[in-house]
C-alpha cells in the first residue's frame, strides 16, 4: 500500500488552514483560501489526484450538504412563507435564464449543457451575508429574516433542479425498473424515467425520514448529548446518499441534504450538528475544496485558453451577480417591500460559495459540464464574495435598518455575551468547575464560533 496519500493530506490541511486564516483576516471567506491552496498545489504538482483524495473529497461534500440540510429552519419558512416563496422563485428563474443566455456564446455544446450553467447560477451561499448582517445588527430584522428564509428555499429548489439534471436513466434505478417492467424503451422514455426517479426518491425519503424523525426524538429524549446521536445521524446521512445515487440515480449530495432536513428543528439537532461539523471542518471539507483546485486540468485549460473563455467568464460573473439582484429584488417589490429593502435583499442573495462549487463539480462528474469552465465559477465566487459585504454596508449606511427592541434582544452577539457571563459567574461561585470550561468560554468569539 502506498502511504503517499497521508503526506498529501497533511500538506492539504496545513495549506488550506494557513491561506484560510490569511483571507479571513482581510475579510474574505476561508473557503476561498482552501480553493486557492488547491490551485497552488495542483499547478505545482505537489499534490496529485488520487483515489484516497477522491474518497475523502466525496465524504467532505456529503457532510457539508448534510449539515446544510440540518440548518433548515421550518419556523422561519412558515413565518415568511408567501413572501419568501415569491422572492426565491424569481431568484431562481431569473439567474437560470441569464445563465442559459450567457452560455449561448459557447460553441458546440448541447442544450442541456447550456441550461446547466443556469442551474449553477441558481445556487446561493449566504454565509458571508449572514456574517455581514450580524455585524450590522440586521440579521433578525425584516430584511435579515427574509434573506435567511429565501436562502433555505433556494437551497431546496436548487437541489430539486439539480436532481432532475443529474438523474440517471439506467435500468438499475427505480424508474428504469418500472419502465422495463412495462416493456418500455429506456432510451425513448428517458425523461419519464428521470421524473419517476426524482418523485419516487422524495416520496421514499420523506416517508422514511418521518420514521427516522420519530426514532431520533425517542433517542434524543432517552440519550441526550451522547455520541450515539451523531453516529446514528451520520449513518442516516450516508444511507440517504447511497440510496439517492444507487437506487434512484440522483446525486448523493441530494440524499445528504434531504437527510439533514429530516432531522432538522429538533432539540438535539444543534448538538448533533456541532459534533459532525468538527470532523467536517477539521478534515473533510478542506480536502473537498482543495481537491477542486488540485483536479483542475491546467494543461488542458492552457491549451484551450482563448479570449472567448475570458469573455464568457466576464459575462457569466456579471449575469450571476445581477441575476439574484434583479430576481430577488423584483420578488420583494411584488410582496410590497420598500425599494431599499428589496435592494438589500437582492444584494444579500447574490453571493456564491461552496454550494455553487458543489453543483458545478456534480455536473462535471455527471459529464454535463467541462472542467475548463471552473475558472468562470471561481471568478464568480471571488467577485460576489468581495462585492456583497461592501455593497451591503453602503446600503445600510445609506438606508439604516430600523430594529425593534425584541429583534435587538435576539441579536446573537448579545445572547452570546449573556451566555458567557452566566458561565463565568458559575465558575466564580463553584471553584470546583473544571478550568477547561473557563478556557473554552474565553476561546469563543462574539458570534459563537471557535477562534482559529
Amino acid at each position: 500500500m502506498d502511504f503517499r496519500f497521508l503526506l498529501d493530506l497533511a500538506i492539504i490541511l496545513i495549506s488550506t488552514k494557513m491561506l484560510g486564516v490569511i483571507l479571513k483576516k482581510i475579510g474574505l471567506p476561508q473557503v476561498l483560501g482552501a480553493i486557492i491552496a488547491g490551485v497552488i498545489l495542483g499547478i505545482t504538482g505537489i499534490v496529485k489526484e488520487s483515489v484516497p483524495l477522491d474518497v475523502f473529497s466525496e465524504i467532505g461534500v456529503i457532510m457539508i450538504m448534510f449539515t446544510a440540510g440540518m440548518e433548515t429552519n421550518f419556523t422561519e419558512l412558515k413565518k415568511n412563507g408567501v413572501a419568501s416563496i415569491v422572492i426565491t422563485t424569481l431568484g431562481v428563474i431569473v439567474p437560470f435564464a441569464l445563465g442559459f443566455i450567457s452560455a449561448l456564446i459557447i460553441p458546440d455544446i448541447t442544450l442541456k449543457e447550456r441550461m446547466f450553467f443556469g442551474v449553477i447560477l441558481t445556487a446561493t451561499s449566504v454565509g458571508i451575508t449572514v456574517a455581514t448582517l450580524k455585524e450590522l445588527n440586521a440579521l433578525h430584522g425584516k430584511v435579515g429574516s427574509s434573506v435567511i428564509t429565501a436562502a433555505i428555499l433556494d437551497d431546496i429548489i436548487g437541489i430539486i433542479i439539480l436532481a432532475f439534471f443529474t438523474a440517471n436513466v439506467s435500468d438499475s434505478t427505480v424508474g428504469g425498473k418500472i419502465v422495463t417492467l412495462f416493456k418500455g424503451d429506456i432510451t425513448a422514455l428517458s425523461t419519464l424515467i428521470v421524473f419517476i426517479n426524482v418523485i419516487a426518491f422524495f416520496i421514499a425519503a420523506i416517508a422514511f425520514g418521518m420514521v427516522m424523525h420519530f426514532l431520533f426524538k425517542i433517542l434524543s429524549k432517552k440519550f441526550p448529548h451522547t455520541r450515539r446521536l451523531p453516529i446514528f445521524s451520520l449513518a442516516m446521512c450516508f444511507f440517504y446518499s447511497w440510496a439517492a445515487e444507487k437506487l434512484f440515480g440522483i446525486a448523493a449530495i441530494t440524499g445528504a441534504f434531504v437527510a439533514g432536513m429530516m432531522i432538522a428543528n429538533m432539540k438535539q439537532t444543534e448538538y448533533v450538528e456541532r459534533r459532525l461539523e468538527i470532523g467536517a471542518y477539521l478534515m473533510f471539507s478542506p480536502i473537498f475544496f482543495a481537491s477542486i483546485g488540485i483536479k483542475l486540468p491546467y494543461q488542458q485549460i492552457a491549451e484551450n485558453f482563448s479570449w472567448g473563455l475570458v469573455g464568457f467568464s466576464l459575462l457569466f460573473v456579471f449575469m450571476g451577480i445581477i441575476g439574484k439582484v434583479i430576481g430577488c429584488g423584483a420578488g420583494s417589490l411584488i410582496c410590497k417591500y420598500k425599494f431599499q429593502e428589496s435592494l438589500k435583499i437582492g444584494v444579500s442573495m447574490m453571493v456564491r460559495g461552496e454550494v455553487c462549487l458543489i453543483v458545478a463539480q456534480t455536473g462535471v462528474n455527471a459529464g454535463i459540464m467541462s472542467q475548463d469552465y471552473f475558472i468562470s465559477i471561481v471568478a464568480l465566487i471571488v467577485v460576489s464574495s468581495l462585492l456583497t459585504p461592501i455593497i451591503l454596508k453602503v446600503l445600510f449606511k445609506r438606508y439604516p435598518n430600523v430594529v425593534e427592541f425584541e429583534d435587538h434582544f435576539k441579536t446573537p452577539n448579545i445572547s452570546m455575551e449573556i451566555e458567557k457571563q452566566t458561565v463565568q459567574e458559575m465558575i466564580v461561585k463553584n471553584p470546583n468547575v473544571d478550568s477547561k470550561v473557563s478556557s473554552t468560554v474565553d476561546s469563543v468569539d462574539d458570534e459563537g464560533n471557535y477562534e482559529d
